[in-house]
């Protein structure tokens, strides 16, 4: 309802305004809608009034809104809820919720929800929901999600879930689920699921017997693809590149373990 203005005449007692009962109403009417606004119609809410300007604590408030701020310098608190737009500032409290939109600043704090945005801040907390955007920051946290975006930087963290986008940076942490990506930076830390991608890197720490490996070089200690005969080989690695090397435990009579390598048009015995 709009506001509704008694009228009051042109001059004192001229007869023009409005009479006693129709004053009356409009100022009822206008009491009325305040009371519905800020109570239940007949009494004002106890809640603290919320303005524009002041600076003030909200309580147990959800907010529809939209954030147009920084979220660091904005909300110092946690995010209980989902975050559906994009975050162009830094995330430093903890996310209960699912953040859909793209992040653009540093998160700092835990998130237990899905992330299906890019991220292009460093993510030091942990996720604990699927990563399906590409994070072009360094990652030093745990995910027990699948990391389906690429991954730039360095992956320090421990991923317990599956990685199928690429990883350009280090990978320092462990990752206890299949690798599908390609790995171009080194690995120091453990992979005990299946790399189907190709490792460019140094290799020093634990990888899958089903790994493929391209134009790899160390300077430390490297573990090769490992299977127990040339048949289970050959399923795995179904057409081979040049200068592939394998360790072979049987070898289907060919004697004892060998270590062999494919020269571009069969596999060669180098023991």
């Amino acid at each position: 309802m709009a506001y509704q203005a008694i009228g009051r005449g042109t001059s004192a007692n001229d007869g023009t305004g409005d009479d006693l009962r129709t004053g009356a109403g409009k100022l009822n009417a206008n009491f009325v809608e305040v009371y519905t606004y800020l109570g239940d119609g007949s009494t004002l809410s106890t809640d603290a009034v919320v303005t524009e300007t002041a600076t003030q604590t909200l309580t147990n408030k959800t907010i529809t809104g939209t954030f147009t701020g920084n979220i660091t310098g904005d909300v110092t608190g946690d995010v209980t809820g989902n975050v559906t737009g994009n975050v162009t500032g830094d995330l430093t409290g903890d996310v209960t919720g699912n953040v859909t939109g793209n992040v653009t600043g540093n998160v700092t704090g835990d998130l237990t929800g899905d992330v299906t945005g890019n991220v292009t801040g460093n993510l030091t907390g942990d996720v604990t929901g699927n990563v399906t955007g590409d994070l072009t920051g360094n990652v030093t946290g745990d995910i027990t999600g699948d990391v389906t975006g690429d991954v730039t930087g360095n992956l320090t963290g421990n991923v317990t879930g599956d990685v199928t986008g690429n990883v350009t940076g280090d990978l320092t942490g462990d990752v206890t689920g299949n690798v599908t990506g390609d790995l171009t930076g080194d690995v120091t830390g453990n992979v005990t699921g299946n790399v189907t991608g190709n490792v460019d890197g140094i290799v020093g720490g634990t990888t899958p017997a089903a790994g493929t490996f391209t134009d790899l070089t160390a300077s430390g200690a490297v573990q090769l693809a490992v299977y127990a005969d040339t048949t289970l080989r050959d399923t795995a690695i179904a057409t081979p590149a040049a200068g592939m090397i394998v360790f072979v435990t049987d070898g289907d009579g060919l004697g004892a373990a060998q270590f062999q390598g494919y020269d571009g048009s069969a596999w060669v015995a180098l023991n």
